[in-house]
């Protein structure tokens, strides 16, 4: 299994180059959740010299309008040693027009959620598939003991729980003609949690308010291709410290107690999710 991580920026980016085994970018023009521009091909410069995977984020929904845009990019960056992390099929169906769907790892977040499912997928033949994370973990193996599919899942971070194309943030302002921040928290009515929201020019993301961890299972997920961990909303200082940790438990440089001790002592709030309980959700009053 391959510890991989999502980067924002080419500092973060210097930042974590030794303690992971491939790093997603995050591209201003093509990816859900960035926050900088990144220069790629120095990025990528760096990645090979280290023998690290190099991973495209191109995961946002595109717009018709958009396919030239795409099609341009994966003209120009096309190579057998470069990955492309896609959740729009419209952009699998280039990849694959390309011959490059052995190197396309294909997530549309919560949409493969049982092996019927990934058995269909699987026989495109792309480098990984990742499964949707409202799905246990003993889902999960039993979906890959049925199809022997390529599996990625994301092992830490915000998990992403609504994704839509609109900038809703600029349009509730219009509308109530209430100025907000672009990137924040969002409090629902019938909640506590403070989930992390934020617009770009791709769209309007809201995450999950607490971290999703499956470090102390790592012992049991030997047989994922890949692991992806995710910063955003994260301390980075802190998250360096998790991406260390959980780099040094998979190559059992540590053992298992001392890497959960680690990670606590980070104080993070983190929360199972589904991992162990299959998702239920109970209809509430809302709260007068």
């Amino acid at each position: 299994m391959e510890i991989i991580s999502f980067v924002y920026s080419n500092d973060e980016l210097n930042s974590l180059i030794n303690y992971a085994d491939g790093f997603v970018l995050m591209l201003k023009p093509f990816s859900v959740c960035y926050k900088n521009d990144i220069d790629i091909d120095s990025a990528l410069a760096l990645i090979k010299k280290n023998n690290k995977k190099a991973i495209l984020g191109i995961n946002k929904i595109y717009h018709p309008k958009d396919i030239d845009d795409i099609k341009l990019f994966l003209n120009k960056y096309n190579s057998n040693d470069l990955y492309y992390y896609v959740s729009d099929l419209g952009v699998l169906n280039l990849l694959i027009e390309m011959n490059l769907q052995n190197n396309a790892i294909y997530n549309p977040e919560t949409m493969i959620t049982n092996y019927l499912d990934l058995g269909l997928l699987n026989e495109l033949h792309l480098d990984a598939y990742q499964l949707s994370s409202e799905i246990t973990l003993n889902d999960l193996k039993y979906a890959y003991d049925k199809t022997n599919a390529p599996l990625a899942y994301y092992g830490f971070g915000h998990k992403i729980m609504f994704y839509s194309k609109r900038k809703l943030l600029s349009l509730y302002s219009n509308k109530t003609n209430i100025e907000m921040p672009r990137t924040g928290y969002l409090k629902e009515v019938t909640r506590e949690d403070y989930m992390p929201v934020s617009e770009n020019q791709n769209g309007t993301y809201i995450l999950r308010s607490y971290c999703i961890s499956l470090l102390e299972d790592i012992s049991n997920l030997g047989f994922l291709k890949y692991l992806l961990l995710d910063s955003n909303f994260v301390d980075f200082d802190k998250y360096i410290e998790v991406l260390k940790i959980y780099n040094s438990l998979n190559k059992n440089e540590i053992s298992k107690d001392l890497a959960i001790n680690k990670l606590n002592e980070l104080q993070l709030n983190i929360q199972d999710g589904f991992k162990n309980n299959d998702t239920v959700y109970l209809k509430e009053e809302l709260k007068k």
